[in-house]
């Protein structure tokens, strides 16, 4: 036992046991393994067994390195997808994170320039007693992209077409190409109104936020869609399930 004691420090192993929490017999087979193989570790082999394989793994990190806007929610979904196998968003998160591949937030927001702060209350106190009825004659223009793949070129675009009527005031984004004289001499022609809109504001926009709720809607199918045809039927499908009362909702807000 002195010879033990000299080893543990001087503690016996009844001491050892005690001070971190186990029974004497745990550190009774760690010495005796020690003695017999040299090391104290468990023996390979042991322990529980990973969910995923080495090529799921590299599936994982590959898809993660491919698709940089996907994350831990979809990549369980993709992996499924093509293997079969089915795992938690903290597994997919601890695979990426074992390879040094952390999420990180992206800047998505607008700066605002003090002269677009000005802009947005000067229009906002322009257009705040406009009733109801005047709002619902606005077309808000607007397009958000909804890829097949987050970095896949060919994108589909799903635009909200004019069924509004003839009678309308034509809201856009003030982007460039929107001012041009070409532009402008089409309005004209057509005779359609164009609302004055405060620039850098998407925010204020209520389409933007169907846009929102449809992309969360086609990001939570199960599977996801894979090719282009896939996209735009889901696309199709969501859209039609968006109740009315919502997009009235936003409408009605913005008096």
């Amino acid at each position: 036992m002195s010879s033990q004691s000299d080893c543990f420090g001087g503690q016996t192993q009844a001491e050892i046991a005690q001070a971190i929490g186990v029974s004497q017999s745990v550190i009774s087979r760690i010495w005796n393994r020690f003695l017999e193989t040299g090391i104290a570790g468990r023996r390979p082999g042991q322990g529980r067994r990973w969910t995923t394989t080495p090529n799921e793994d590299r599936y994982l990190v590959l898809t993660a390195q491919r698709h940089r806007n996907m994350n831990a929610t979809l990549l369980p979904q993709y992996l499924h997808s093509a293997t079969g196998t089915t795992v938690s968003t903290l597994t997919v998160r601890n695979r990426l994170h074992g390879v040094g591949l952390y999420a990180r937030r992206p800047m998505v927001c607008v700066r605002l320039a003090s002269r677009h702060r000005r802009d947005r209350r000067e229009w906002g106190t322009e257009d705040v007693n406009w009733r109801r009825n005047e709002w619902k004659n606005v077309l808000f223009s607007d397009e958000s992209l909804f890829p097949a793949h987050p970095d896949n070129r060919r994108i589909f675009m799903y635009r909200d077409r004019g069924t509004i009527g003839d009678d309308f005031i034509l809201m856009d984004d003030n982007c460039r190409p929107h001012q041009t004289n070409l532009v402008e001499g089409f309005l004209f022609e057509e005779g359609i109104v164009r609302m004055e809109w405060p620039a850098c504001s998407p925010d204020m926009n209520p389409i933007e936020y169907v846009w929102d709720a449809l992309g969360r809607r086609v990001a939570g199918r199960q599977p996801p869609p894979q090719t282009l045809q896939e996209l735009k039927r889901a696309l199709l499908e969501e859209w039609d399930k968006i109740p009315q009362l919502v997009i009235n909702i936003l409408i009605h807000s913005m008096p």
